[in-house]
């Protein structure tokens, strides 16, 4: 939680919440998002009073109301720090000098691995924003652009190694990977296991399986079948 809270300060102001002018009042909006995030891991948003989470927060009632309508608008702030997190973890994975001694596998395999303990550690967090989505564009344009952001971090450090490819358009085949690899994901969140070949995969299993996916599609050439 308290490495949660530092990144989330790290980043931009969030857009959806007016500005607190004290250092205090910034740290009891961080404190209201953490107690609101841990709740909704634990139960569910709907689950998740305002009461308890401001009781968690060491807030009021009154606080919550200063600075949002209603469980919708923390949700929306709740969205927007969840997406300035990740563009930070997608920086730093996808920086293209931490990759220069290293092979496409090894690239492909630590995002999927990153991506999959995403998905595995805010699994509830990313059910209430696909149910929200469902009656909000801006929720599923700020996904949408997510992705995008995804997939063009990681061609600018797979792009360069085009030469290792086979496929006849590099740039499309890893956008459409990228894309793949976040759907097998997200249905995993959504349906909470990945069924194929007549068994339930493990997280190790589905991670794999991306890793060859992927790396098959791009027409890697040294493409491992199975360990």
């Amino acid at each position: 939680m308290v490495a949660r809270a530092a990144a989330a300060r790290s980043a931009q102001p969030l857009k959806s919440v007016a500005r607190p002018k004290q250092t205090r009042s910034e740290a009891t909006l961080y404190r209201i998002l953490d107690a609101a995030e841990s709740l909704i891991e634990e139960k569910s948003l709907a689950d998740a009073s305002i009461p308890e989470i401001v009781r968690r927060a060491g807030s009021s009632v009154g606080g919550f109301y200063a600075r949002f309508k209603d469980k919708n608008e923390l949700l929306r702030a709740l969205e927007e720090r969840f997406f300035q997190e990740l563009a930070l973890r997608v920086e730093r994975i996808s920086d293209t000098e931490r990759w220069i001694r290293a092979e496409i596998p090894e690239i492909v395999s630590a995002c999927v691995a990153e991506l999959i303990s995403v998905a595995r550690a805010r699994h509830n967090l990313i059910l209430a924003f696909v149910a929200r989505s469902v009656h909000d564009e801006e929720f599923r344009e700020e996904a949408l652009r997510f992705r995008r952001r995804v997939s063009e971090r990681i061609s600018n450090v797979l792009y360069p190694r085009r030469d290792q490819l086979r496929h006849p358009d590099p740039e499309l085949a890893i956008d459409l990977g990228v894309q793949f690899a976040l759907s097998l994901v997200f249905q995993r969140t959504v349906t909470g296991e990945t069924q194929a070949g007549g068994r339930t995969l493990s997280d190790a299993e589905l991670g794999r399986e991306i890793e060859r996916s992927f790396l098959s599609y791009v027409g890697f050439a040294g493409v491992v079948s199975a360990p």
